[in-house]
């Protein structure tokens, strides 16, 4: 449905977007992680028509996005620069009346009741928006994005500045998202809830594609699977294991006063990739 062909992106003599190509298939939740500066929102900004590669082609339904006009793209967006444009003073219907007209869609009070309810908003659909709470607010720019009802959605970070329970009716909309056959693209820092959300993660660093693929296949690829905390008369140590008996290694000499195992987590595995974990 979407595809990346040998894409290359810059802005003027920095080199963003080197080479990287990739595939997304109708009803994934794919999402792209990497440090600040790797290029996650300059792919997302050429997937919507924003910017046009340098080198490379995106491809949307066998097609070049920049190429086709917005209407005929159906991909609905929300960028963390584009979180404002508000009349404090409306209702979420009356925001979504407005958002309707902007996207250019007919669509009746009833859709918009419906989208309300879909994003838990139903209740609070008389509230003036000056009232709303960060994680309100994040309800409302969700249900601008499904709204029209496309089949793509694209999020720049979806869980900025929400609490642990807003993050959490977050991941649960986006499943109900792909439960709708929606195909969502997003990019995101919190690696705890790209886990639990995305079916395929694609990993950034300086403009390149350092791996892609399930969380699973990402965890394999690292080589370990747990990660231990050992105090003891020696300093903090935090070591990386396949299988747990490699940890005698470590025990040996020291006297431990505690001893915590987990698995490796997502977070485990992009500091490990991206040559920023310490060990």
């Amino acid at each position: 449905m979407i595809e990346f062909e040998n894409v290359h992106i810059a802005y003027g003599k920095n080199r963003v977007i080197r080479g990287i190509s990739f595939r997304v298939e109708k009803g994934e939740i794919f999402g792209i992680i990497g440090p600040n500066g790797a290029g996650k929102t300059t792919l997302l900004r050429a997937l919507v028509g924003m910017i046009v590669p340098d080198r490379g082609r995106v491809l949307l339904r066998g097609k070049e996005v920049h190429k086709t006009r917005a209407e005929e793209r159906k991909i609905a967006y929300l960028f963390e620069v584009a979180r404002s444009g508000s009349f404090l003073r409306l209702t979420p219907e009356e925001d979504l009346e407005f958002y309707a007209a902007l996207y250019n869609v007919d669509v009746g009070r009833e859709r918009i009741r419906e989208v309300l309810k879909l994003v838990k908003l139903y209740n609070e659909r008389k509230k003036k928006l000056y009232t709303f709470s960060r994680g309100m607010w994040q309800k409302l720019y969700l249900a601008r994005v499904i709204l029209p009802d496309f089949p793509v959605i694209v999020l720049d970070e979806p869980w900025l500045g929400l609490d642990v329970a807003a993050q959490k009716e977050t991941v649960n909309m986006l499943h109900r998202f792909r439960d709708m056959g929606k195909t969502i693209i997003l990019s995101a820092h919190e690696m705890p809830l790209i886990e639990r959300s995305c079916t395929r993660i694609m990993l950034l660093k300086e403009g390149k594609k350092v791996i892609e693929g399930s969380p699973k296949t990402l965890f394999n690829s690292v080589g370990w699977r747990y990660r231990v905390s050992i105090k003891g008369n020696q300093k903090e140590k935090v070591v990386y294991v396949n299988d747990l008996r490699e940890i005698i290694q470590y025990l040996q000499n020291s006297e431990i006063y505690k001893m915590d195992i987990e698995q490796i987590s997502l977070e485990d595995v992009y500091l490990h990739l991206v040559g920023e974990r310490n060990d």
